[in-house]
């Protein structure tokens, strides 16, 4: 079975809705806002440059206390300061590396077969949880084949076409 088979969830009667109607909603939303945008009175141009106004003079205000605070913390950071915080970022980016590599390393993250009924698993698509996880360690989401068992998670890629072979594999 090479087919991908997604992960069915049951939909609530609103949900369902929101997806048979979709286009529709949108369609009433922007004719609702084409007519009050014909019927309103207020200068929409002249209100939006205000508002941009005040929020660009207010940032260049915060830019300006952001700028003291760092020009006074570098004022009062002394060598041993700067060498501590250097060996300390250092310790948790090498931290951070070993854990990666034992994720990507641990047998049980890796297999190609679901943790619970040990049967065949196939990709799915990921969410976006899944997708931030995967700017630090590679991670894939698949679905177990076993309708009865639905296991459905993520497992470790050890290179960009998915997670490597192990022993029960080959």
């Amino acid at each position: 079975m090479s087919g991908h088979h997604g992960h069915h969830r049951r939909k609530s009667k609103f949900g369902s809705f929101l997806g048979a109607y979709s286009v529709e909603i949108i369609a009433a939303v922007v004719v609702g806002l084409g007519i009050l945008l014909v019927l309103e009175r207020m200068n929409i141009r002249l209100t939006f440059f205000a508002w941009a106004t005040i929020g660009a003079r207010n940032a260049l205000h915060a830019l300006g206390h952001v700028d003291n605070a760092v020009a006074d913390a570098i004022a009062r950071l002394t060598l041993s300061n700067a060498l501590g915080f250097i060996l300390i970022l250092g310790a948790v980016f090498a931290i951070v590396l070993r854990i990666r590599w034992r994720l990507v390393r641990t047998e049980s993250l890796t297999t190609l077969r679901c943790p619970r009924c040990d049967g065949q698993i196939h990709r799915v698509h990921r969410r976006l949880g899944d997708r931030v996880l995967g700017w630090f360690v590679p991670v894939r989401r698949y679905s177990c084949s076993n309708r009865e068992c639905q296991w459905c998670g993520i497992r470790v890629a050890t290179s960009e076409h998915g997670p490597a072979p192990t022993a029960s594999a080959q």
